[in-house]
């Protein structure tokens, strides 16, 4: 088997790209693609926008009839005072570019004839006072000054402007989905590959799943291939380690009853107490090695666990005597049992194990008066069925900040929770690794208005 430095060898900076030249090259081809667009779409603006406006047109036109009308009554005075009066410096001119009526033309004017052009025509980019000719009856025309302030590319500014912001929102949006959707991959890789990490499956490794040439996502990871592999070679460990000792411990331990049982035989009966005390203490130490033993046992078989069909309602039946022999005296319990509950697919021994740890722990920390309840019911969670087991108590509950902490190795949250009340921190913690091996999970949470709950959820075995 390969060691991460041996695979780290597989990636060749020369062939790999860093994060910097990525980014760098989609932001110059997406900044040229925009560029361009923006000069399409200026051309395209230009194109469209340069005629006369269609409301222009019809007054121009408007007023070639009325010339041509006043053509035909021959009076050059009255020609020449509807002339002053439009709205546009305008003259009707015979074919030969004088002035039909007796208004006079501005030399200017006269200049920019030989320019004129037709009411369709393209206009110019910039702000002008363009002229006109519209045709006449016998090669007369109707010569129109546009104002500038009627000329399209007086707006351009603004329009350029707005073709600016759009293609500036385009670059960031662009930059933007090309830099989410190329680190998102290996992100969501890593992030899939951490919470596995966090959850206890230490087998995880990324560097394959990444698929991505850049230099910085191989190399991260590679680090966290590597920081995955410490970690579950560090947890194996210890592992072995508790359970090394623990088979150690208990020769020692058959050795030490062996010689309290000897010994109660010489020991005068004043004395008796003494040997009862140690044999507490003897029992108690091999029930804690025996529930090392079994954690360690369940966090190696989550894999190749053996689960089959369960009925959870008659498992709970059959559970429910043994564990009313063990009530305190003023302590009560109610059973709520679901009739006709489906199939789970999980082991007995576990679940009975995970229900009288958690019956128990109601027991020694509820109070001598509590009331506990064991309740099952069919849930629907995300669209799949479970069944759901809740052991229920109306005792102080736990602080809220402490319940996400009670399902680890070792943990006492309370004050009455040493050996005198018989708790070592690892009930709760078999009940998580034995939900874990069947693909159940256990939550817990306060009880309105005091108390405890803690629910255990089943898969419902496929029909």
């Amino acid at each position: 088997m390969e060691s991460l430095s041996q695979r780290k060898k597989w990636y060749k900076p020369h062939q790999q790209h860093g994060l910097v030249v990525r980014l760098f090259s989609y932001f110059t081809i997406s900044l040229l693609l925009i560029l361009l667009l923006q000069n399409l779409a200026e051309i395209a603006l230009v194109k469209t926008m340069l005629h006369v406006p269609m409301k222009v047109q019809q007054n121009i036109r408007v007023m070639a009839e009325q010339a041509q009308q006043l053509i035909d009554t021959g009076n050059q005075q009255q020609l020449g005072q509807w002339e002053k009066q439009q709205p546009y410096y305008l003259f009707v001119l015979d074919k030969n570019q004088h002035e039909m009526g007796d208004r006079k033309m501005h030399p200017h004017f006269a200049f920019k004839l030989s320019y004129a052009r037709g009411i369709n025509a393209i206009l110019d980019s910039r702000v002008n006072q363009p002229i006109f000719a519209i045709p006449l009856k016998n090669g007369n025309q109707l010569m129109v000054q546009l104002p500038s302030q009627l000329h399209p590319a007086k707006y351009f500014s603004f329009y350029f402007g707005l073709i600016q912001v759009v293609i500036a929102t385009l670059i960031l949006l662009m930059f933007s989905f090309l830099i989410a959707r190329y680190l998102q991959r290996p992100l969501n890789t890593l992030r899939e590959a951490s919470r596995s990490l966090a959850s206890g499956d230490f087998s995880v490794r990324v560097a394959n799943t990444v698929s991505d040439s850049t230099v910085e996502f191989k190399s991260l990871a590679a680090d966290f291939d590597e920081m995955a592999e410490k970690i579950q070679m560090l947890s194996e460990r210890q592992r072995r380690l508790i359970r090394d000792v623990s088979h150690e411990l208990r020769t020692p331990l058959a050795r030490h009853n062996l010689s309290l049982h000897l010994m109660r035989k010489r020991v005068a009966s004043e004395h008796q107490h003494l040997v009862d005390r140690l044999e507490r203490e003897a029992e108690e130490m091999n029930q804690l090695v025996n529930e090392i033993l079994e954690f360690n046992q369940l966090q190696n078989t989550t894999d190749n666990a053996q689960l089959i069909p369960i009925d959870v309602e008659s498992l709970c039946l059959t559970t429910v005597p043994d564990i009313e022999a063990l009530l305190g005296a003023r302590q009560t319990f109610t059973v709520n049992i679901d009739n006709n509950m489906p199939l789970v697919r999980g082991d007995s021994r576990l679940i009975v194990r995970a229900v009288s740890n958690l019956l128990g722990n109601a027991m020694k920390y509820a109070g001598e008066n509590a009331h506990i309840s064991l309740i099952t019911a069919l849930v629907d969670v995300n669209g799949q069925q479970f069944v759901q087991l809740s052991v229920e108590d109306d005792g102080h509950g736990i602080a809220q900040q402490h319940l996400k902490r009670i399902f680890d190795p070792f943990t006492r949250i309370e004050g009455a929770r040493d050996k005198q009340s018989g708790g070592y921190g690892l009930g709760l913690a078999i009940v998580k690794e034995a939900m874990t091996v069947m693909n159940g999970t256990v939550t817990a949470k306060n009880r309105q208005p005091h108390g405890l709950i803690i629910q255990l959820l089943l898969p419902v075995m496929d029909k």
